[in-house]
């Protein structure tokens, strides 16, 4: 979830500094500035002198970086763009920056503003962080741009230091409040995930105005759900280890209309003094998603907790992690209170929290890999938040991250402008492995073959339609065009040489997405593909070959593929399991179809290769945990990290489960449940090897968690390529099978 780590805190302190270049604050009228693009001519509203942004385009603005001779500004630091306009618009505006790290090398959205349509002029605070502004290659001007839905005047933009808290509470709040916005035409028929339920309180909290009542963390609380009986007042309880983050949950019910409902929580103090842990508090944003007949709310995305509003009869998600740092938190029980207020309304509920004496592995330690498939890169503050939520993989996608290519006579020449850059903060943040998607959907077949067509073209041999109708032709179906073979090689070596000399993290490449799909029995041609011919034998043939290129290309460099399928059947003249024919072709083999085939981990192991699962992000705490512990695969993927619209998702497809901000990653509640999972194997490990080490046999303990896990399956996972995510029956379960793997460390720790 998001936050404003220390460093931030710490560079923030200032209003106007010098950052290596200009001092702060500086202004620009925009009527006097000539680099522009898209925008009007200059115009005078009054004694006011403006330019109109043109409608329905990106009206970019570059200003003089101001921080110095760097591509991106400090670590660190970050600033808020004044922008003075008249408010003409009938939807929020959209503002933009190059940030190196949007879907091939784009602008990345800022902020949104304006859209009430009164045309009075007004001030909007954009802000921006070091990991969100980046100079373009060659150039020395920062770019921004403003997207509005009719030409909007500006009269001058004055870039200063954001100002903590104040800037970051004024974004969150114009950020939630852009979304009710736009998703207000849609809310009068949109229902609740969960049936209503009935509130249960005792007699004690007769006439109280707001009822707080703990849950467990991965039992949601929407706005219709209320206290059960034993939940209103009672404790919120946390377990865990001495180098983990943990979370803890409670809801508020009113019984009467509650403005600004907030809430703080103390220290934490045991027989042994004050816990030195770190504690982030949350509210959930109840936004709108699709759902099967009508909009859903749900609880989406924790942020920075900030005043709530509860209507009568109604419930609120409180939600807050608690942080241990190691050696300086010492085992023990602790007991705090948490304060709620509302005005001159109060309640509370005591906090107790339960540090083990243990310390787990690290992901790292314990030889786990866990990463989600991006599009473009992800900013530094996600990586740092993908380092604390155990994720040390991150999966690129050559269609979106890419870097520049050209042909200079026989040789390919890359720019590793941008990649320079991130990989090394990937490296930094603890990321390890670079999963390297080099094709895409293999439904879209041959249009998603995403580096050969581009390849095709920068070679000079033609336009990607020309690539698309070969390819699409009987004779080269399945095979690999010779004359991309040659670049093909020249960019996997380049790539791979510069990576092991720059010191980036270990890149491992797949020619495509799920090339088991080669068996459906008919083509499923991806819609809105013109040149797709679909599914068949030829992406079986075309799979192989890349990864026979890959190998001899670049010896050493490991091959991975998305294994989506692998049942037994007789089709297109070929009979056995239709997956498990490319393990001879890769070095990693992922797959979401373990239940096809129990034995697909052991095949994978003898053939001396690396075995590793994925699922979506509804798989959250169970399917990464102890559902695929019980395989013993030891990495993961997860489709996807944040494929999706901006923040408001109620129409297309989205696979998401954070957002980037300047003021640090917004998270969703999945998010914590997978780092949960991942917790999960890290006890699980750490009891593995806390048994070699005592010569002891926990062999037993380790069956009756595998067999308990899978006999609490739900019907999740099942169809593998619109449901695939495994789900456990009863949550509560998982906390039992952490406490046995707790209680053996323990008992190990005293032999």
């Amino acid at each position: 979830m998001r936050r404003l780590s220390a460093c931030v805190l710490v560079s923030l302190a200032a209003v106007a500094t010098v950052c290596g270049g200009e001092s702060l604050p500086l202004s620009w009228n925009l009527a006097e500035i000539k680099d522009l693009q898209d925008w009007g001519e200059p115009a005078r509203d009054g004694d006011r002198t403006y330019r109109p942004a043109e409608a329905g385009k990106a009206a970019v603005v570059r200003l003089p970086n101001w921080w110095g001779g760097t591509p991106r500004p400090p670590r660190g630091k970050a600033y808020v763009f004044e922008v003075t306009y008249r408010d003409d618009a009938d939807a929020p505006v959209v503002a933009e920056a190059h940030a190196g790290v949007a879907s091939y090398f784009g602008r990345s959205e800022l902020h949104r503003f304006g859209g009430e349509k009164d045309g009075k002029w007004k001030t909007a605070y954009v802000p921006a962080s070091w990991d969100l502004l980046m100079l373009p290659p060659g150039s020395r001007n920062c770019e921004i741009a403003f997207r509005s839905p009719v030409s909007l005047p500006v009269e001058k933009i004055v870039v200063r230091e954001a100002r903590l808290p104040e800037d970051a509470d004024r974004y969150d709040a114009e950020s939630r409040a852009w979304i009710a916005k736009i998703q207000a035409g849609k809310a009068a028929g949109a229902k609740f995930r969960n049936a209503d339920e009935t509130p249960e309180i005792p007699d004690s909290w007769a006439g109280k105005p707001m009822v707080p009542y703990a849950r467990a963390y991965y039992d949601w609380i929407y706005p219709n759900s209320a206290p059960r009986k034993g939940e209103a007042g009672a404790p919120v309880h946390v377990l865990m280890a001495r180098n983990e983050i943990e979370p803890g949950a409670f809801g508020v019910y009113a019984r009467e209309d509650i403005e600004g409902v907030e809430y703080s929580i103390s220290e934490l103090k045991g027989p042994t003094g004050k816990l030195e842990c770190e504690i982030r508090c949350y509210a959930a944003e109840y936004a709108l998603e699709p759902g099967k007949d009508a909009p859903v709310w749900s609880p989406q995305r924790l942020w920075r907790a900030f005043p709530v509003s509860i209507k009568k009869g109604r419930s609120a998600w409180f939600y807050f992690t608690v942080r241990t740092l190691g050696d300086k938190s010492l085992p023990g029980k602790y007991e705090g209170t948490i304060s709620i207020r509302a005005g001159a309304k109060t309640a509370g509920l005591p906090l107790k929290v339960e540090v083990l004496p243990i310390k787990l592995l690290t992901m790292d330690e314990a030889g786990l890999g866990m990463g989600g498939c991006v599009t473009g890169l992800a900013t530094e503050q996600e990586l740092e938040t993908m380092r604390e939520n155990n994720h040390n993989i991150v999966n690129l996608w050559f269609a979106g991250a890419q870097p520049g290519m050209k042909r200079e006579g026989d040789r390919l020449v890359l720019d590793f402008y941008y990649f320079d850059d991130w990989m090394k903060r990937a490296r930094d943040h603890g990321v390890g492995r670079i999963v390297w998607f080099l094709g895409g959907n293999p439904n879209g077949y041959p249009e998603t073959l995403s580096i050969e067509r581009d390849l095709y073209s920068v070679w000079g041999l033609g336009s990607k339609e020309e690539f698309f109708r070969k390819m699409g032709t009987a004779e080269q179906r399945g095979k690999i065009l010779e004359e991309v073979k040659t670049p093909y090689r020249l960019w996997l070596q380049a790539m791979v040489a510069h990576a092991k000399e720059a010191g980036w993290p270990e890149l491992i490449f797949t020619p495509f997405d799920e090339p088991a799909k080669w068996a459906y029995p008919e083509p499923r041609a991806e819609k809105n593909r013109k040149f797709a011919i679909g599914c068949g034998p030829w992406i079986r043939d075309h799979f192989k070959a890349a990864c026979a290129l890959i190998h001899e290309a670049v010896p050493g460099t490991k091959v991975y593929i998305s294994m989506h399928r692998n049942f037994y059947r007789e089709v297109h003249g070929t009979k056995g399991r239709v997956g498990e024919i490319f393990i001879p072709d890769v070095d990693i083999v992922c797959t979401n179809a373990i239940d096809e085939d129990h034995e697909l981990g052991d095949k994978v192991r003898r053939a001396g290769k690396e075995f590793w699962q994925y699922g979506g992000g509804a798989s959250r705490r169970y399917g990464y945990g102890f559902y695929f512990a019980a395989w013993d695969s030891r990495g993961s993927l997860c489709w996807a990290y944040n494929w999706g619209k901006r923040f408001d998702i109620t129409e297309g497809s989205n696979w998401l489960y954070a957002w980037y901000s300047p003021f640090g990653t917004i998270q969703t509640p999945i998010y914590h449940e997978l780092r949960e999972g991942w917790d999960d194997r890290r006890y699980l490990e750490t009891a593995k090897a806390a048994a070699k080490a005592a010569g002891a046999d926990i062999t037993p303990l380790i069956k009756q968690i595998r067999e308990e896990t899978l006999a609490d399956r739900g019907k999740g996972g099942r169809d593998l390529v619109n449901d695939f995510w495994e789900e456990g029956r009863t949550a509560s379960k998982m906390d039992a099978w952490r406490g046995m793997l707790a209680k053996k460390i323990m008992e190990l720790a005293k032999r």
